[in-house]
């Protein structure tokens, strides 16, 4: 099948557009010029934003991949960094009290 690309500065794949051979020719919205030959399988492989181009094949960038992923996560509300940071808070308070009472509980022991 005949793809063209449209990519980004770095060359990852930002978009694209596929044609179809029918058997006579090329079914396709766009002036195949530019377009590469590829399989349906590589044409399966585009992740967008983390693909490129690679002699002749779909490479995925896995650090790119992760990148998007990540910014796909979805963002906590205020609400919830707020109760985080109080149970964080909570967490770190019942630790100091600990390390007091064993602190002095020690130098108690040791002055006896």
């Amino acid at each position: 099948m005949k793809v063209i690309f449209d990519t980004d500065d770095e060359g990852y794949i930002t978009g694209y557009q596929q044609a179809f051979w029918d058997g006579e020719q090329w079914q396709t919205p766009f002036d195949t010029t530019d377009a590469v030959d590829l399989a349906q399988i590589e044409v399966d492989k585009i992740v967008l934003g983390a693909s490129k181009l690679v002699n002749g094949a779909i490479m995925v960038d896995q650090v790119k991949l992760a990148e998007i992923a990540e910014a796909d996560k979805p963002q906590p509300t205020a609400e919830e960094e707020i109760a985080q940071l109080k149970a964080d808070n909570a967490t770190m308070q019942s630790a100091l009290m600990e390390l007091s009472d064993f602190t002095f509980s020690s130098m108690a022991g040791g002055n006896s």
